[in-house]
């Protein structure tokens, strides 16, 4: 007897040890996950910063690293926005105070940036003095004094900032989340009047919330699409019991997924925290296909412990292609340079695989308590079905030249459709543009500066960067900065300088020696505290050029990055002691986020090489194998052109639905492959066969895709960008894959078989 229906008898036989050991399995997975998320953690394990994006010890994140051990992070400051007419007044002025404190006294902010701690600088006959704005103007001083001007306050005045600086140590959401919260709770303390408004934005609350969205994400539509499957499958089969096989089967294995990966100590990405979906939407597939299978085989003998064994004997071969092609393309991505890639495909190859395992031993157990009459007739005895592929085997064989025709103008027209679509990526891309979050950002944007932080550094190996002719180039490259869009203000140490020197001297531009520069320097110092710091480094070696920008995504930062590599190299040439970087978290970003797409996009290669590999070895045939392999790349052309019909980039939030196309497409190609096979091994012409497969294997992919679609409908409707492009695309690729499965496949291997001369009736 074959091994495999040996272990569908050995499963109904022993039915009740193998619930004890899906139990125990179960209990040990659930220990796993709260050890890790209440006892070891405090939270569950998610990065999500640039550098978690970022390639493995990159010059470019080693560089900017060193550049932070010199003048501290920029990137974790929490803004609060404050706007309305009635600002500068004093009740405005009066909240403004009683914000800054609040947020002042919040454990673990280093630091409160605001009007009423702001300072300037001032000078007169040759003396230096550092004053606070707030007993003066401060809304007037601030919106001229070149250092305030754009950061703290609007040009009408209606508009300003509170900057709280959080302990750059805190790096991990799970340790930045607690202060953000808690600096949320003392700004809702405030009671403000009509004419005031508030909003929260900065890089720590964003990642904050994208993180805390994410995770209400899947753990509301987790259980919310468990459900409309199990209604769908129980609406199609007829039954409640049967149709909580596979879903039975699915979501245990989320849990020994998820309970596996935090043992070995993972921590989730923006990527791999879809772990959880892409192991209920790839998991219910198979169970599908395993409980139609079995339906079948019961119309051949009514023994259920026969029926499985049988059913397995056919279908294990099956289920594990498909798993492993999919498993296979997730491991891929090991190859990328990428960590956020790396891990979210092993962490997808190792959920994938479980849930095949988790498919081939619950739903066999799980049917061996239900009756045979409760699993229903097959669906070939429905009247509607019969015509229904009937029709289409017809149609297919009859019409094979002019079904190619319309399929490759389709397919040539969504390639054509999608060719404009290109990689690009930025921190609003999860949120709708109507999120509070999107406005407050774009509101900052538009009355301030932005909020994303970037940096030029330049650096001397020997002497200081005190040197009249480097800070006239510096001041140039920082001129040359200013005149792209993206860049909303800009502070450099010449540029302060420069302002040093007009109020000791009356004279405009930078000192013109060594020494001068130093004693000025000098005379600052003793006359109170600066932000200098922030600019040159204590040993005077580096300078920088701050930089705040807008949120205009990554192309246009690559743009800007580039060309102003262009412009220091033509200042600076190729100084052996002269050092130049042109960095920052929100550059990071962009070029790890581009260099994520280009991992993506170059593993398809390996991936459609994997899924010929397997094909191959299945059909023992390389004309076969290229037949089978071209439908699986007609939904990725397709998802292509839906992300240009929704005028959106490749992004991190949709390049996922790539990888996931591949092999929800290759599985459904599997089955239908591996039905014909076995038609064929059995005799039956390649006619009867296409025939045979359409009414077998077309059943369960009409019903999987039609089950999917319904699930990732209602992912469709989250308010995270990720969610909603996620459950999108995944149901346009869906709709191709059958219509590359049942249409455009049939034909090719009608042509085939005519070309070959094999046996056709």
């Amino acid at each position: 007897m074959p091994l495999f229906e040996q272990l569908g008898r050995l499963l109904v036989r022993q039915r009740w040890r193998f619930v004890l050991l899906i139990l125990l399995l179960l209990a040990s997975a659930g220990y796993s996950i709260y050890h890790r998320i209440f006892i070891q953690d405090a939270g569950i394990p998610i990065n999500f910063t640039p550098q978690a994006i970022f390639m493995d010890n990159s010059d470019m994140i080693v560089r900017l690293q060193e550049i932070e051990k010199d003048f501290g992070r920029e990137d974790n400051d929490y803004t609060l926005l404050i706007y309305g007419e009635a600002l500068n007044t004093p009740e405005g002025k009066e909240k403004i105070i009683e914000f800054h404190k609040r947020m002042e006294n919040v454990p673990q902010v280093e630091s409160v940036r605001s009007l009423w701690n702001a300072k300037r600088l001032i000078g007169e006959d040759g003396f230096l003095e550092v004053e606070d704005i707030w007993d003066t103007d401060p809304f007037a001083i601030a919106s001229t004094d070149p250092l305030l001007r754009g950061t703290l306050v609007s040009a009408d005045h209606q508009t300003t900032i509170i900057q709280a600086r959080i302990d750059p140590s805190l790096k991990k959401v799970q340790d930045l989340s607690p202060v953000v919260y808690h600096l949320q709770r003392e700004i809702e303390q405030v009671s403000l009047p009509d004419n005031i408004q508030i909003m929260s934005t900065g890089v720590p609350f964003v990642r904050t919330e994208v993180v805390q969205m994410m995770l209400d994400d899947e753990l509301f539509y987790i259980p919310v699409t468990a459900t409309m499957f199990l209604l769908v499958i129980a609406l199609l089969f007829k039954g409640i019991w049967v149709s909580l096989a596979p879903i039975g089967a699915v979501l245990i294995a989320v849990v020994w997924s998820v309970g596996v990966l935090l043992a070995f100590d993972v921590t989730f990405n923006l990527l791999s925290i879809l772990v959880p979906t892409i192991t209920l939407i790839i998991g219910v597939a198979d169970g599908i296909h395993l409980l139609s299978r079995y339906r079948e085989e019961l119309e051949i003998d009514a023994d259920r412990e026969k029926a499985m064994g049988r059913t397995l004997h056919h279908m294990v071969v099956a289920c594990f292609l498909t798993t492993f092609t999919t498993a296979s393309g997730f491991l891929s991505l090991l190859v990328a340079d990428t960590t956020v890639i790396r891990d979210f495909g092993l962490h997808s190859a190792v959920a994938v695989m479980i849930a095949f395992f988790s498919v081939i031993i619950v739903v066999p157990v799980w049917l061996s308590f239900v009756s045979v009459e409760k699993v229903g007739p097959p669906p070939i005895n429905s009247s509607w079905e019969h015509r229904f592929f009937e029709a289409l085997d017809q149609f297919v064989q009859k019409k094979t030249w002019i079904t190619l025709f319309i399929s490759v103008l389709l397919i040539g027209w969504a390639g054509f459709y999608g060719r404009t679509v290109r990689p690009n990526s930025s921190m609003l891309e999860m949120y709708q543009e109507d999120h509070p979050t999107t406005q407050a950002i774009r509101k900052a944007e538009s009355e301030l500066s932005g909020i994303v932080p970037l940096f030029i550094s330049i650096e001397v190996n020997e002497d200081d960067v005190l040197d009249p002719e480097l800070l006239e180039k510096a001041l140039q490259v920082e001129k040359e900065l200013r005149q792209f869009e993206l860049i909303g203000w800009t502070y450099s140490f010449p540029r302060q300088l420069q302002s040093i020197h007009e109020k000791l001297s009356g004279e405009t531009g930078l000192p013109d020696s060594r020494e001068l520069i130093s004693q000025e320097l000098l005379m600052t110092s003793m006359a109170g505290e600066l932000p200098m710091d922030r600019v040159l480094s204590d040993d005077k070696k580096i300078m920088r050029i701050i930089a705040l920008a807008k949120d205009l995504g990554g192309r246009e930062f690559l743009n800007m990055r580039n060309q102003m590599l262009d412009v220091t190299d033509d200042l600076f040439g190729d100084d052996p002691n002269l050092r130049v970087d042109v960095t920052g978290d929100g550059l990071i970003a962009s070029v790890g986020i581009d260099s994520l797409i280009s991992d993506l996009l170059s593993s398809v290669a390996l991936v459609f090489a994997v899924i010929a590999a397997v094909m191959l070895i299945l059909l023992r045939n390389v004309r076969l194998m290229i037949i089978a392999c071209i439908p699986n790349a007609i939904p990725l052309i397709f998802t292509l052109a839906t992300l240009r019909l929704i005028d959106s980039d490749l992004q991190i939030s949709n390049i996922v639905s790539f990888t996931i196309a591949v092999g929800l497409a290759v599985d459904d190609t599997i089955h239908f492959i591996v039905r014909y096979k076995q038609e064929i091994e059995a005799g039956q012409p390649h006619y009867t066969a296409i025939n045979k497969s359409f009414h077998g294997a077309g059943h369960a992919i009409i019903l999987t895709s039609v089950l999917l679609v319904a699930g990732f409908g209602v992912l469709a409707t989250s308010s995270l960008t990720t969610t909603y492009q996620f459950g999108l695309l995944a149901s346009v690729t869906l709709a191709t894959a059958i219509f590359a499965d049942l249409f455009f496949l049939p034909a090719l291997m009608h042509i085939n078989a005519r070309w070959s001369k094999q046996r056709l009736e």
